[in-house]
């Protein structure tokens, strides 16, 4: 009991807050503390997160960097109280109080145990209210059965084995998103900005109301997508039945799953089950858009766009009529012509400014065709044959997208790999154009001029718009920091960098 009440004088001390001093924001903190850390300056670093708390006390994350902290400096107390109150606010990461290297301070310290019990106190008392929702009494109540209890089961079964403190956790209650992500914060808020607008377009176009039930959303560390793909090519996964949608990236691939995330919350509502070719179509479809200057929906070319028109250009395109009966088995055998061909399909129809009305016709009618093709003739007006052979010749009057860097093309002399928020530099040419900018080896290229790069394939549309003699403007993050440069390209070779 002693040692209890000296946790909880403690405490108090925890929270205090600092005099007059403004409180620093979330994104200062996370900006700031690392500094410190890195210049031995802990102490500050603690009263830095110690005034952010006191207007944020609930804060589960920060309360858990605040225990991280406080065991680096040799606070083993002090990180015991912070942890149990991060366990309190929420914090469900075991592996991150069991292996951080953080806490090994703070794990050597009798101060541990205490830490253990409250844990194991919360876990029996989250299991008995388990138990007790599921109970026959409990069944009739939507919120007893807990909407987000799906996600939650995925969140603890991700972190049991992808855990260990690299993942940040949080909420989004107006998206019904649980997140767990492996990146930076300012990528990541860059990149909620974008969900959000996605969201609401997709609301706005196709969907309607936001998914029902919570959803667990993991933008994975490159080793962890690699080990739980188990595809090098594969970019993410949403699987509807785990509630969990797990992404390589934050650019085309998130935006990919995500619209596969709202159409399956609509598909559970209507109880409906859409055709894989407007699954993927639709999902395709929002990896490259924007908004037009009237807000109209504009459907960007990709990569996608080139496999398309060589489908049609070669005469194998496959037949409007067979390529709605399609099922999953057959679509994925030919997944590179099949995606291209859905993304092309439904571009075409976006781009005759009938997206919209013909999927509203398609969901009201899903019960007499659900194939989609009486949905598309009534929108149209016209045959299916002659919704195809409009499309073929929009196809082809539209032309290949350039994503090759030839001579002529300018370059920045480097050669990259993917990284979940931007493209990562490998290596730098001597005296290249890179390197007289500064930019160097481990550096992670997020923007060029006005363009966010997200993927290789965002770095290869963008630099094949770029004439040899150009600046450009690149933005780019080394460690936790951000810089911009100007590049002037050298002339390009026939091989992309």
């Amino acid at each position: 009991m002693q040692q209890w009440l000296i946790l909880i004088a403690l405490g108090s001390l925890a929270m205090r807050p600092m005099g007059s001093t403004i409180p620093p924001s979330k994104e200062q903190l996370e900006l700031a503390v690392p500094r410190l850390l890195a210049s031995d300056r802990g102490s500050e670093a603690l009263e830095m997160i110690d005034s952010y708390l006191s207007i944020h006390p609930d804060d589960a994350q920060v309360l858990l960097d605040a225990a991280k902290v406080a065991s680096r400096i040799g606070d083993s107390r002090g990180a015991a109280i912070y942890a149990i109150r991060s366990l309190r606010a929420g914090w469900v990461d075991d592996k991150a109080l069991d292996e951080h290297p953080d806490f090994i301070r703070l794990r050597s310290h009798e101060s541990w145990e205490q830490v253990r019990t409250v844990r194991n106190e919360l876990r029996d008392t989250a299991k008995n209210q388990q138990q007790s929702n599921n109970s026959p009494e409990s069944n009739t109540n939507e919120k007893a059965t807990g909407s987000d209890a799906i996600a939650r089961r995925s969140l603890q079964a991700w972190l049991g084995q992808f855990g260990g403190g690299r993942y940040r956790i949080e909420e989004k209650p107006s998206l019904n998103l649980i997140l767990a992500y492996a990146v930076e914060p300012e990528g990541f808020r860059r990149t909620m900005k974008t969900i959000e607008k996605l969201s609401t377009t997709l609301s706005k176009t196709l969907f309607g109301e936001i998914q029902t039930e919570s959803v667990l959303m993991v933008i994975a560390t490159p080793a962890d997508a690699d080990k739980f793909l188990e595809d090098a090519q594969q970019g993410g996964l949403y699987v509807h039945e785990d509630r969990r949608l797990v992404s390589r990236d934050t650019g085309a691939t998130l935006r990919h799953e995500y619209t596969h995330l709202r159409h399956y919350g609509q598909m559970q509502r209507l109880q409906q089950r859409h055709p894989v070719w407007i699954q993927e179509g639709l999902a395709t479809l929002f990896e490259d858009w924007q908004l037009g200057p009237s807000g109209e929906l504009i459907i960007l070319p990709n990569l996608r766009t080139n496999d398309a028109f060589d489908r049609i250009r070669q005469h194998n395109s496959m037949p409007w009529a067979d390529f709605f009966l399609l099922d999953s088995k057959s679509f994925m055998a030919q997944a590179k012509w099949n995606y291209a061909q859905a993304r092309s399909m439904l571009m075409y129809i976006a781009s005759q400014g009938k997206l919209t009305s013909w999927y509203q016709i398609y969901t009201a009618s899903w019960d007499v065709d659900p194939s989609g093709r009486r949905a598309l003739e009534a929108a149209f007006g016209v045959p299916i044959g002659r919704i195809e052979a409009q499309w073929k010749a929009w196809v082809h009057d539209a032309g290949r997208q350039d994503s090759t860097i030839d001579p002529g093309d300018g370059v920045m002399g480097t050669t990259i790999s993917n990284l979940p928020d931007g493209v990562r530099i490998d290596a730098v040419q001597p005296g290249g154009p890179a390197a007289k900018a500064g930019i160097r080896v481990g550096d992670v290229i997020t923007d060029i001029g006005p363009t966010e790069i997200r993927s290789v394939g965002d770095y290869l549309l963008a630099m094949s718009e770029r004439r040899s003699g150009e600046n450009i403007k690149v933005r780019f993050r080394r460690s936790n920091l951000y810089s911009i440069v100007e590049v002037y390209l050298a002339s390009g070779i026939a091989t992309p960098p």
